[in-house]
């Protein structure tokens, strides 16, 4: 994405933000009694005996003011108001508009003050004393504080996140400064009683990495301890930011694959929304927070929708990451153990294409099994269906296998939207069984100068000797015709299995020369390598779904089998 580019989507997204945290809630009444014409801008509640909901209302005067009225939700009275000079509003954490800014005792309201440049050069805030009011009748021996209202100015872009319970604490995003566009973000503690900032940015939890996004939907504990945010990760792979408001701990629990198990459970019209269209949900009990989809036609989650994944609270709170991996050097990241940060898979970058295009690996299941099922979902950059293929029954991954899913050996090829890869070499016809020279540069099955000249077909190698699977399945296209499967020699008993379990064909035909069944049938006897063809285009969601559950059976049956 260029400068220019990336500049524009992080200024979208904001401005977004901002106009979500402007139409959160407004009751229409208690404005009109006050006589204000502008709109409220956000909404929280508060239980203490009676349930209150805080709104802002800007009415149309000059210089700009702002009223801030507590509302009590029993009856829809006004019992408390308070003025303040400039525009502010109650700061939404989250782009879908997840209110914010009160803490948990109920006694402070943070507030933001409104600006017309982007970004701003000053964050304004203000943090209200809720308890305090003019009507409030004074207790024995206490005396009638100034003011209920107190005002911050902080030198930088600040965005809210969180406050303590107890109001004493508030955490701030601090992003980049615009003339280095990015999301790029590091979390501040900010003091209410002294308003100073602490001097260094709060660090995660044996996470170095740089923290970067915008946060999609947020949620906290009954008791405003546990502050949860889930983030979009700069467009990237989404992860949730898991803030203790009390002791300033932060943990960060990566989610991949998320994505695909959004797109398994929501029809593909819903699907452009990701991951925006994500909704992050405690249990009544508190006990496990959830991501949901949400529906592009009411914004909101459908009754009894099942989560796309979940997490257990405690488990997350007791969590320490390690500060360095379980284990070094090729493939270590598919040995770690199943941790809230890996729920859905394991996923790394084993290698890079010619041009440098990055070659990425995910592992379901658990890496214990030594019954391993390789799957190489596109060889040919121009026949890539397959990536949509995954060991997943009813969105989730089966823990009783150890599947591993190279999604594309040949990027290079897929970005020229080419058969080929980067240097015009069938990687099809380029390992060394039966090898021989064959076509020119650019032909459709150019062999290369000799077996294993390319760098993707090397890191196949090298890749099926370190795994070792029992079974590995390569995923190609065919111009004209449905889905099959092909086998020859020893892998044909394994073929044929895999073709009923998907309920298709199989057909017995010998391997071309220098292809990557032939080299693994030859150099790994007693394993099974065979073809799985499909159809041009976009699968069909029913042969999708069979692939799938095909593909979860086999890696339940190798795990089973390989430990035997």
């Amino acid at each position: 994405m260029s400068k220019r580019n990336r500049t524009a989507s992080r200024l979208t997204r904001v401005l977004l933000l901002f106009s979500l945290a402007g139409s959160a809630v407004a009751p229409s009444s208690p404005a009109k009694d006050l006589g204000a014409v502008g709109p409220a801008q956000g909404g929280v509640e508060h239980r203490d005996g009676a349930t209150y909901r805080y709104v802002t209302v800007n009415p149309q005067a000059k210089p700009a003011l702002t009223i801030v009225e507590r509302i009590d939700t029993g009856d829809g009275t006004i019992d408390r108001w308070w003025y303040l000079r400039g525009s502010y509003f109650i700061p939404a954490v989250a782009f879908d508009g997840s209110p914010g800014g009160l803490s948990a005792n109920g006694n402070a309201l943070v507030l933001a003050g409104f600006s017309r440049a982007y970004p701003p050069r000053r964050t304004k805030l203000a943090i209200l004393d809720t308890d305090v009011h003019l009507r409030h009748p004074i207790r024995p021996g206490q005396r009638r504080p100034r003011h209920a209202i107190r005002r911050l100015s902080l030198p930088a872009y600040f965005a809210f996140q969180a406050i303590s319970p107890n109001g004493s604490k508030l955490y701030l995003r601090l992003y980049r400064p615009f003339s280095r566009p990015s999301d790029d973000f590091a979390l501040r503690l900010l003091d209410a009683r002294s308003a100073k900032l602490a001097p260094r940015p709060l660090a995660v939890s044996g996470d170095a990495r740089t923290l970067s996004g915008v946060p999609i939907s947020s949620a906290s504990s009954t008791d405003g301890r546990w502050a949860y945010a889930l983030y979009d990760g700069d467009e990237h792979q989404p992860f949730l930011l898991a803030l203790d408001t009390t002791s300033g701990r932060v943990l960060r629990v990566d989610l991949p694959g998320l994505e695909r198990l959004a797109a398994s459970l929501q029809p593909s019209r819903e699907h452009l929304g990701f991951p925006y269209m994500l909704k992050l949900r405690l249990d009544s009990a508190g006990r496990n927070l959830a991501v949901y989809p949400r529906s592009l036609e009411t914004g909101r989650v459908t009754p009894h929708t099942d989560p796309l994944l979940s997490v257990d609270v405690e488990r997350l709170a007791s969590w320490h990451k390690p500060a360095t991996a379980t284990a070094s050097g090729f493939l270590s990241f598919t040995t770690t153990p199943r941790l809230p940060g890996n729920l859905v898979e394991r996923s790394g970058v084993i290698g890079r294409s010619l041009e440098g295009r990055p070659i990425r690996l995910r592992q379901y299941g658990d890496p214990r099994f030594r019954g391993r099922v390789l799957v190489i979902a596109c060889i040919h950059g121009d026949e890539c269906a397959g990536r949509s293929v995954a060991p997943l029954r009813g969105g989730c991954p089966e823990p009783n296998a150890n599947v591993f899913v190279l999604s594309s050996l040949n990027p290079d090829g897929s970005a020229a939207a080419s058969r080929l890869n980067g240097r015009g070499v069938d990687l099809n016809r380029n390992f060394p069984s039966r090898w021989r020279p064959r076509g020119q540069p650019g032909t459709p099955e150019y062999s290369g100068p000799r077996p294993f000249s390319e760098p993707e077909t090397r890191l196949a190698a090298r890749l099926v000797r370190k795994l070792r699977p029992r079974v590995t399945i390569w995923f190609h296209q065919i111009r004209r015709g449905g889905a099959f499967v092909r086998a020859w020699g020893p892998s044909a008993p394994a073929g044929r299995l895999f073709a009923r379990l998907a309920g298709i064909p199989f057909r017995l035909m010998r391997w071309p020369a220098g292809t990557g069944p032939n080299w693994q049938n030859h150099r790994f006897p007693g394993s099974a390598s065979y073809v799985v063809e499909l159809p041009r285009g976009a699968l069909a969601p029913g042969l999708e779904g069979r692939l799938n559950d095909a593909l979860d059976r086999i890696g339940r049956w190798e795990a089973r089998v390989g430990e035997d």
